[in-house]
């Protein structure tokens, strides 16, 4: 009986220290909304009213165009996870989500005063970034290649921002809100960092 206790308790810790139960929860959601126009515009940015509903700066990146646009997110969430996954605990990961979905909706507003836009990727962007400045600081080489492909990737992005994309409907890349995800990943770095060694040490 301790044995199956312990072999028990030792699952449930590494569901909690390893990051799957923030992405599945986020898989979850998008899926539902996809399949949701209540829910869809529950969560998408009201115009001119940023502030007093303010679940919508964070629910905006759960809506997404249409099924592929959600799936290819999701599977960049995922791909991402299982690559720097000694990098974040689930709710490490979760609050960098949190604050990589704030800056990637702050950005466009107040830069452009864009409110018309949608999907996950700002806040991968933000996820990468987080994980290319922590890389940086145990493997400059390794560290480097990342915040060059994440400059290569924003670069790519500014210079076809006004371009229509067939596969997402017509619709343009949200360039800012990429730019605003990557500041809110790299803010997190000093933000969490005391989580960040916390998770260390559980290791």
């Amino acid at each position: 009986m301790q044995q199956l206790l312990a072999k028990l308790t030792a699952a449930f810790n590494r569901c909690v220290n390893y990051p799957v139960i923030a992405p599945t929860l986020v898989s979850i959601i998008i899926v539902l909304v996809v399949y949701s126009t209540a829910a869809q515009e529950a969560l998408v940015l009201i115009p001119g009213d940023l502030w007093s509903q303010i679940w919508r700066i964070f629910g905006a990146h759960l809506v997404h165009i249409n099924l592929l646009h959600a799936l290819y997110n999701m599977l960049v969430l995922w791909l991402l996870v299982f690559l720097f996954k000694d990098l974040f605990s689930n709710r490490l990961l979760f609050n960098v989500i949190l604050l990589s979905g704030l800056f990637a909706t702050l950005v466009p507003v107040y830069l452009a005063n864009d409110y018309h836009f949608v999907g996950f990727s700002g806040v991968l962007h933000g996820i990468l970034a987080y994980a290319a400045l922590r890389t940086l600081a145990t493997d400059k080489t390794k560290g480097l290649v990342l915040l060059a492909a994440l400059a290569l990737k924003l670069g790519y992005d500014f210079v076809t921002a006004g371009q229509s994309v067939g596969w997402l409907g017509g619709a343009h890349v949200a360039y800012l809100c990429h730019v605003g995800g990557a500041l809110g990943g790299a803010i997190a770095v000093p933000t969490l960092a005391k989580t960040s060694r916390q998770l260390l040490q559980r290791r």
